[in-house]
């Protein structure tokens, strides 16, 4: 039985505004409120979790307006959830604070009271202004408010480190939770997480995240996913796991928009002399791949070293001259630097203050002197950055899930990058979409709607770059190999005390907050066991802040990353479009044909099997002359407006887009693929417009289609498609399952590889690199 709950009172209000087209959302925002609607009207929230999959998780780009969706769904759900409260959940107190600060309030007399308009919620129209607010709690540490009041509390704000103590002590009445929305849904993989979850067994759970994945590739709880064939750089077909959304929009989609809701993102790197690196006074010239070789084998090595003065000052030439032209509109703009290392960190705050535009007004950030205090308040230099008191922010990874600052147009990564993951969390602070001009091109610096990574072109973060604005589909699962995992001889370098809250491990390598490690030690007789911790935080090389386990393990004992690799076989649905219907008894049906059914029905006529009015007695109406007739159905067009629409059963879908949905789905793994061959330069090296690979006649393509094409990308995808179907007899479109469609994708990625074969056998690498130069 749903429990009555402020938000099941008030649901009616925001599905109005939303159904009469009155709230200010963007329409991805309005979408994705909607997808949520359709999940719980159709069973799929049910908290239930052991019977399937029940969750949501919507992916929205960084800012994209991710926070107001977060605020919404409880009223979306309010009809469709049991208990009364909702957990807004974090993965920390900068995150939580983050939060609260969309729910402002002030002080009237000795009471607290919200100023409504600076909530989201009232501010794009989603409640009325007479609607009264709901009542919120912040769970922290320092607060002892949520002794008394958070029983009384309709939203309770948290971040899971603090939420888990409470859980543990049996604090919160779990049955009076009937929703979780995580915030930041990717670090949800930590075993802190599913204790929460697990505790909470009678909540729904939203998870709402920008990034796809963990990095790690650790799966989430309670989420779809599916197997997806991938080409690698070198042509290796792989495969590969991954997250699939209920909603997406990315920050891809948001630069396809006709007014972009994000700042476009240029790349506009320098040059010097080859990679050079200054130790102990003197430049050692490196290339990327050798220097990361010694860092990995030498720690003490890469936390002295420092990029090269030679090497970092024609990036910060280039970083101020466009800094200078984008300040010159009297707008705040700003920019932030990443370091190498914290040596790093210092020797780039003292050259810039070379620069006249930068002297005095350069934060530096970095572990020794902490971003955010114990309760997410920034630290100060970040609060000067903040206020424009700082326009240059130089920090060592410190800078990213929490940090808010629109005005931040250039990032300048001084600094080596592998990830994508890490090159999102970099780029996503420059792109919040700012008051100003929009660029014209993608060199118009001076706009402030262009934000600007400006690096050195030694570092090769270009490819970083291209995936950034490409975005990734899919991450490879799979577990450290033992090859791998004995070169960092990670190991216990200290007893571990039952309750101790500190691991000590040889490397901290590759390990992050959420993450577990597995050690392993054996008994007095000789069995193995094997202890798993959470991993709270990474304090410092080899020393690690974990959830205490209740065991004593001696020194030396293996450790090692753990991984979950459960594969679940579940098939995806797909996100469907916007169409407004009922379900009703599970049957779909229009908003306008439930409207004439209840005015028929509420002037006592029904009507037969061909749809004809008829009265009580079962004649039709329009047997009794036109004049009735028409009296009638004017009669009921004009109540139509008068019927209420049962807005917890209101959907947006219909039956037939799920397969339209599945369709481009499908087809856009395709793409996607061949997207890649395309941007490879060793491949095709003119590009996706060029001719090269048409001019090359490719024995693999000839009879594949008949059509002609003028550009590559044309050629290929006309090429690739028609393959397909000759080999499967259906057009694309004419597909059903998810079976047919696995089927015909693989065929389409078999292609692919033969023409990466024949490629390499036509010409070799050497050939097509001579064409690139």
């Amino acid at each position: 039985m749903i429990t009555s709950s402020y938000f099941a009172k008030y649901n009616s209000i925001v599905m109005r505004h939303l159904f009469d087209q009155k709230t200010e959302l963007y329409p991805h925002q309005e979408q994705s409120l909607l997808k949520l609607h359709d999940l719980a009207v159709k069973g799929e929230l049910n908290p239930k979790r052991s019977q399937g999959r029940k969750s949501a998780f919507l992916l929205i780009g960084v800012g994209c307006g991710k926070t107001v969706i977060l605020q919404s769904a409880p009223y979306i759900l309010g009809q469709h959830i049991l208990g009364r409260q909702v957990i807004f959940l974090s993965d920390n107190c900068t995150l939580r604070q983050r939060v609260m600060d969309d729910f402002p309030i002030k002080q009237v007399g000795k009471k607290y009271v919200p100023i409504q308009q600076g909530w989201p919620l009232y501010k794009y129209g989603l409640l009325s202004p007479d609607t009264p607010p709901p009542q919120i709690v912040e769970l922290k540490p320092d607060s002892k408010t949520y002794r008394f009041d958070y029983q009384a509390a309709d939203i309770l704000v948290t971040n899971r480190q603090f939420l888990i103590n409470l859980v543990k002590n049996g604090v919160i009445n779990p049955d009076a939770v009937g929703l979780i929305v995580v915030d930041e849904a990717h670090h949800s993989a930590a075993k802190t997480y599913l204790d929460i979850f697990n505790y909470f067994d009678n909540a729904s759970l939203v998870f709402l995240t920008g990034s796809r994945n963990r990095g790690d590739g650790e799966p989430l709880p309670f989420i779809q996913y599916e197997n997806v064939e991938s080409e690698e750089d070198n042509g290796q077909i792989v495969l590969k796991r991954a997250p699939k959304p209920d909603f997406e929009f990315t920050i891809q989609d948001a630069w396809k928009q006709k007014s972009p809701i994000i700042k476009k993102i240029a790349f506009s790197p320098a040059r010097s002399e080859a990679f050079r690196v200054e130790e102990d006074g003197k430049e050692y010239e490196y290339t990327v791949e050798e220097f990361f070789l010694k860092a990995e084998t030498d720690r003490q090595w890469f936390r002295q070293c420092i990029l090269a003065n030679s090497f970092c000052e024609p990036v910060l030439n280039r970083a101020v001259e466009i800094l200078e032209l984008k300040r010159q509109g009297n707008r705040p703009h700003k920019m932030i630097i990443r370091a190498l290392n914290i040596h790093h960190a210092d020797r780039l705050y003292q050259l810039c203050q070379n620069y006249s535009l930068l002297q005095g007004r350069v934060g530096l950030v970095h572990s020794k002197l902490e971003e955010y205090d114990s309760e997410g308040r920034p630290h100060e230099v970040i609060e000067k950055f903040y206020k424009d008191e700082y326009i240059a922010l130089i920090h060592v990874s410190m800078i990213g899930e929490g940090f808010n600052e629109p005005y931040a147009s250039v990032s300048v990564p001084l600094c080596v990058m592998r990830s994508i993951q890490k090159a999102e969390q970099e780029f996503g602070r420059i792109i919040r979409k700012v008051d100003g001009t929009d660029p014209s091109n993608d060199v118009d610096f001076q706009s402030d709607n262009l934000a600007v990574v400006v690096t050195h072109a030694a570092l090769g973060i270009d490819k970083l770059f291209n995936k950034f604005l490409a975005g990734e589909e899919a991450i490879l699962v799979e577990e450290e190999s033992e090859e791998e995992e004995i070169k960092r001889h990670r190991v216990l370098t200290d007893n571990y005390s039952a309750g101790d809250e500190l691991l000590h491990l040889s490397s901290t390598d590759g390990l992050h907050t959420g993450d577990q490690v597995m050690v392993k030690t054996y008994d007095n007789l000789g069995k193995e066991q094997k202890y798993y911790f959470q991993i709270e935080d990474v304090v410092g090389d080899g020393t690690l802040q974990v959830t205490p386990i209740s065991v004593e393990i001696p020194k030396d004992s293996p450790a090692r990353k753990s991984y979950n690799n459960d594969d679940d076989a579940i098939q995806f649905k797909g996100h469907i479009g916007l169409e407004w219907y009922l379900l009703i008894d599970g049957e779909y049906i229009s908003i306008n044909d439930y409207r004439r059914k209840e005015v028929i029905k509420k002037r006592n006529f029904d009507l037969d099997k061909d749809g004809e009015i008829i009265n009580s007695s079962g004649i039709k109406i329009k047997n009794f002359g036109p004049e009735l007739h028409q009296g009638i159905v004017d009669l009921i067009e004009h109540e139509l407006k008068t019927i209420e629409i049962p807005y917890n059963q209101l959907v947006s879908c219909r039956p037939d887009q799920e397969k339209k949905d599945r369709q481009q789905s499908y087809r856009k793994q395709v793409n996607r693929a061949i997207y890649n061959l395309l941007s490879d330069q060793l491949f095709v090296p003119d590009g996706k417009d060029g001719t090269s690979l048409i001019e090359l006649e490719l024995e693999c393509l000839k009879g594949c289609s008949q059509k002609t094409a003028e550009k590559n990308s044309d050629f290929l995808m006309s090429q690739i498609f028609g393959y397909v179907k000759r080999q499967t007899g259906k057009e694309w479109r004419d597909h059903q399952t998810d079976d047919e469609y696995e089927a015909a994708k693989k065929l389409a990625f078999e292609k692919l590889q033969e023409v990466r074969s024949e490629i390499k056998k036509r010409h070799g690498y050497k050939d097509l690199l001579d064409l690139i130069e």
